[in-house]
């Protein structure tokens, strides 16, 4: 049962990326989607675990017909989510209903994560026929999720497509089943011969496979691959090709949006020399910045298999073409780029998605605006472009747009907002112009081309109505600035994305800080009429346990997200850091359970650690994968700690211990992201989650 119970965490860490990645393709990408889906497995595995509770053979047949099962549902569920929007016949491009997107999402993720938790709960409770205990149990599966982890960084980094993965994490679950001592003969036979074929096609037909399922959402696919930093996928029709990250649209062979954030800044210039762009490369930005005749174009582009796919695919007048003698490519970490030396720009212009994530938001914030404004010689400008509304601001879109221009103001002396479908943003530490008819005349005079841009489009832009008003409103709103530790406009998106569907959204004031650290009396609350010493005390603080462990989790993979850029990449590595202190968490378990109050004093560290987490946020340490990955470890062991200690004393209850610490790490992720991470920030969300911990006291022995 060794080897099963750290095949199934390998197994079940692989699996999760994939269906979680394919599930953020079918549905554009939001975040919001990924965090029900981190939620959705969570419940389907606790749900596994509480009905594993109702078998009480011990024959350690069980697990290998769940195991398959599981292995048959990954490259099942993958097709399922490629072809669900055929199935349902929706409008190509448009957003499903927001009750099929959760329904697909629990279709898609909850079937394997039931048959992985009611398989470790059989192997477990097999492992304690055979004399070993539960804690044991979770320290096994935790370090196959170590091995899981890693391997899911080499495939990403290899290029792997998910729904090859799939198919080889079907094989390999139909093989291992295989090999159960106590499988009949005709089930042995069944499960070998299943796992062989599906390791014929993922070796022989693998790619084609990909291709073709992809097509049932992408009919006009030209190309895609898998990168770490998600799926890029080109489309092409009618000589017009589309790219998409993520499934979500990021730009077009026939959009004027370049010209808009181009020309629109760089007129502000008399003669803007040397330009830094972010992105831009493929989109058409460069191209467009080049017609002002600057000496040089830095672009500091992330994902080197976009630019890979942009070369082969894209045609030369929207792209760069290889060797320009004034353009220098870069590959890496824009941030890192905008640190380095002073006064050396013109322009730093962004051309990247909205803030609609950790990834993107870390480049409106009021740090990379700071960053930003010291690369800019005297009147340099600064300018992005932002998904708006060309009427009508709700109050939501209305406090996002103002979080990001009260982080502008923080920097950079004089701000301009544009009107428009989207706003321009024009920030700079000199009075820029807002004299529409130099403006004009300085683009006319620099012969430049275009579709869209002209002195009449300028002219409008600077004189309607809603240039005044949009200024009025940003100056009279009392928002929160967008930071590096308070991404506040990230759950301002997440807001405005659910608004697609519901509409009362749209109006909503986001909660405030008072009203969170006001849920600590519910928690205080519920502590009080809890029996100290029971089962359900112990379900309730292995719970409080798991959620704490998931919202400290995830502040500091956001940390190292805004410090480094490359959460992608290392996201494996840094989940196997957790993954390896919960496979610690058995021995300090059993040292808890023999010492006097040693409920308590893993709480005390659970809320110390949680404490010690704002001054490792302010050491500048969180960039770094070595020390990310040891924090992450730390915190893993005690709360899996606080779970092992209770298995011990349980014995038989481990099931409901293990599904009670799943179900708190989902609420962890819900919570922790949508309100706790972005309404108080990365420093008080901790402080709460040690708050939190501290109130545990009252019923912990």
């Amino acid at each position: 049962m060794l080897f099963v119970l750290i095949f199934i965490g390998f197994f079940s860490i692989l699996a999760q990326v994939v269906l979680i990645r394919e599930s953020a393709v079918v549905f554009f990408g939001s975040e919001f989607v990924v965090l029900l889906s981190i939620s959705f497995w969570m419940i389907g595995t606790g749900a596994g675990a509480f009905a594993g509770r109702r078998a009480r053979s011990a024959s350690g047949t069980e697990p290998a017909l769940c195991i398959a099962l599981a292995g048959l549902a990954v490259p099942a569920t993958v097709a399922l989510a490629r072809g669900a929007r055929l199935l349902l016949r929706s409008t190509p491009g448009a957003f499903l209903p927001l009750e099929q997107q959760v329904g697909l999402l629990g279709i898609v993720l909850a079937p394997a994560g039931f048959l992985l938790g009611l398989s470790f709960v059989q192997a477990a409770r097999r492992s304690r026929a055979l004399g070993g205990g539960f804690a044991t149990a979770y320290g096994l599966e935790s370090f196959g999720g170590v091995a899981g982890g890693i391997a899911s960084v080499l495939l990403l980094a290899a290029g792997a497509p998910a729904s090859a993965v799939a198919l080889l994490l079907g094989s390999s679950a139909l093989l291992v089943a295989s090999f159960f001592p106590r499988l009949g003969a005709a089930s042995r036979l069944l499960f070998r011969v299943g796992g062989g074929a599906l390791l014929g096609v993922f070796l022989l037909a693998g790619d084609d496979v990909d291709r073709a399922t992809q097509r049932w959402q992408f009919p006009s696919l030209l190309a895609s691959r898998d990168s770490p930093y998600g799926r890029i996928t080109l489309t092409e029709r009618g000589g017009q090709i589309a790219v998409f990250e993520n499934g979500a649209l990021s730009f077009d062979t026939e959009s004027a949006n370049p010209e808009e954030l181009v020309h629109l800044a760089l007129i502000q210039r008399e003669s803007p020399k040397e330009i830094l762009l972010v992105g831009g490369s493929m989109t058409g930005a460069a191209v467009e910045a080049r017609k002002h005749r600057p000496d040089r174009i830095d672009v500091v582009e992330t994902d080197r298999a976009l630019l890979e796919l942009g070369r082969k695919h894209l045609p030369e007048g929207r792209r760069v073409s290889d060797g320009a003698p004034d353009v220098r490519l870069l590959i890496g970490d824009p941030r890192r780029e905008a640190r380095r030396g002073a006064s050396r720009y013109d322009a730093v212009l962004i051309d990247g998605p909205d803030p609609g994530a950790g990834a993107s938001n870390r480049f409106f914030t009021r740090e990379f605006f700071r960053d930003s404004a010291r690369v800019l010689r005297p009147g340099g400008v600064l300018a992005f472009r932002l998904a708006s509304a060309e009427q009508l601001w709700t109050p939501l879109l209305a406090q996002r747009n103002a979080s990001i221009h009260r982080a502008l103001q923080e920097a950079f002396s004089d701000v301009v907002v544009l009107p428009g479908a989207s706003n321009i943003f024009l920030a700079s530490n000199e009075p820029l112009d807002r004299d529409h008819s130099a403006l004009g005349s300085r683009l006319e005079e620099r012969g430049i081309e275009t579709s869209l841009v002209n002195d009449a489009y300028i002219r409008y832009l600077y004189t309607n109505d809603r240039f005044v008003s949009i200024d009025r409103t940003m100056r009279g709103l009392l928002v929160p600035v967008n930071s590096d530790r308070r991404p506040i406009c990230y759950s301002f998106t997440i807001l405005l994305w659910l608004s697609r569907f519901h509409r009362p959204f749209a109006d909503l004031d986001l909660p405030g800080a008072v009203s969170i650290w006001a849920f600590l009396v519910i928690l205080f609350a519920v502590s009080l009429r809890m029996r100290r010493g029971s089962l359900r005390a112990d379900a309730y603080l292995v719970a409080l346990a798991g959620f704490a462990g998931v919202v400290v989790e995830f502040a500091v993979l956001l940390r190292f997200q805004t410090a480094s850029g490359v959460l992608y990449r290392d996201v494996g590595l840094l989940l196997a850091g957790f993954m390896g202190g919960l496979a610690l968490s058995p021995w300090a378990g059993r040292l808890a359970a023999r010492a006097p109050a040693g409920g308590r004093l893993l709480l005390l560290l659970l809320a110390a650690h949680s404490l010690l987490t704002v001054a490792f946020f302010r050491s500048g340490g969180a960039g770094s994968v070595p020390v990310s990955f040891a924090w992450l470890l730390l915190g893993a062991l005690l709360v899996g700690a606080i779970f092992c200690r209770a298995a011990e004393r349980r014995g038989a209850s481990g099931e409901t211990l293990y599904a009670a610490d799943l179900v708190g790490g989902s609420a962890g992720a819900l919570a922790g992201s949508i309100l706790l991470l972005p309404v108080l920030g990365m420093d008080y969300a901790v402080l709460w989650v040690a708050a939190a911990a501290l109130i545990g006291l009252l019923i912990s022995e």
